[in-house]
């Protein structure tokens, strides 16, 4: 029998509490950083309610209503999704309007999915807002994101919202190194991916550790003036780019809080702190912080920038040899 994530418990209970006492909105808004499992928690949802005998408020994993869900034919459930690299549209919206009024046919509701819901176009979000003050009967609208200040305000104030958190219990910890089998990587993983278990699950399962220990080595020799940007950039465009870009956001965070802080400041990445002070010393905050909108910034065009190369390389251009050109600045005069 499938459960929610340890995280995941006192939510889950409290909306089982509602659901008992017929309290359940037609509408919510499950929100949170990226892997915190906000994904498998409305699936599980939408089985337990689409499960012709939930045990516990749980799926039991054996009805039709069950199997019907596992094959991707439950005729009372709808996922809708963007295609790759495209946006939810007014026509994947519009599909539901006439679905989601129609009596279930099998389970006690009709629950819909969209994920991620930021990803809507500004047409489908207005569709959108029609479903949600209309709902059908015995439906139910999950709408799930990690960005939902990407969301319209009129489709926010319609959804009641499962804000998820993240964590670091000893329940989640006791769940990750049961998952990774090491408790010294499983603590590292969890701080690196800030909290969110199921990023750390896949970064040390991918090899992420070991890559990200090379990107810091190439990090290190480019604003030390020992690494070319061009060839960099190019290396770095052969890896996932909004994941690196974030990675060297965090670094950039961790220096200026060791910038700005005292030395037992809580760090992203307390391995590096070490590394990381030595680089911060090199540098001013300003131009620390300068940094970090850069990569906010880069993080932004590169989902639609035509040319991300260039936009690398500008960026790794700028970055190299920083330390030498503080110092050169600060240097007394003759």
């Amino acid at each position: 029998m499938q459960h929610p994530y340890p995280w995941q418990e006192t939510t889950w209970q409290a909306l089982q509490q509602r659901i008992a006492a017929g309290r359940l909105p037609h509408a919510l808004l499950l929100s949170g950083a990226a892997g915190l499992g906000k994904l498998d928690f409305a699936h599980l949802l939408a089985r337990s309610l689409l499960c012709d005998s939930p045990e516990q408020g749980l799926p039991c994993g054996r009805c039709r209503g069950c199997q019907l869900f596992t094959a991707g034919t439950h005729p009372d459930f709808q996922a809708v999704r963007p295609e790759e690299g495209k946006e939810i549209t007014i026509g994947q919206i519009r599909d539901l309007l006439g679905w989601q009024a129609l009596t279930p046919q099998y389970g006690r509701a009709r629950v819909v999915i969209i994920e991620p819901a930021d990803r809507m176009n500004l047409n489908a979000a207005n569709a959108l807002l029609k479903t949600l003050e209309e709902p059908g009967r015995d439906a139910l609208l999950l709408l799930v994101t990690a960005r939902p200040a990407a969301l319209l305000p009129t489709i926010r104030s319609r959804c009641q919202q499962l804000s998820f958190a993240a964590q670091n219990d000893a329940a989640t910890r006791g769940w990750l190194i049961g998952q990774m089998g090491d408790a010294a990587q499983a603590e590292l993983a969890l701080a690196i991916c800030g909290g969110a278990p199921l990023r750390a699950v896949a970064l040390a399962a991918s090899g992420g550790m070991e890559q990200r220990a090379r990107l810091f080595g190439e990090f290190e020799a480019l604003i030390g003036g020992q690494q070319e940007p061009i060839a960099l950039a190019a290396q770095w465009l052969e890896l996932p780019l909004q994941e690196t870009l974030a990675t060297l956001h965090g670094w950039h965070v961790d220096m200026a809080r060791l910038k700005a802080g005292a030395a037992t400041v809580r760090l992203d990445n307390p391995d590096l702190r070490r590394r990381l002070q030595a680089l911060c010393e090199q540098v001013d905050l300003a131009q620390l912080l300068q940094r970090q909108g850069q990569l906010l910034e880069a993080m932004r065009l590169a989902r639609g920038h035509p040319n991300v190369q260039l936009l690398l390389e500008e960026m790794l251009l700028g970055w190299s040899g920083m330390g030498a050109t503080v110092a050169q600045r600060a240097a007394p005069t003759r």
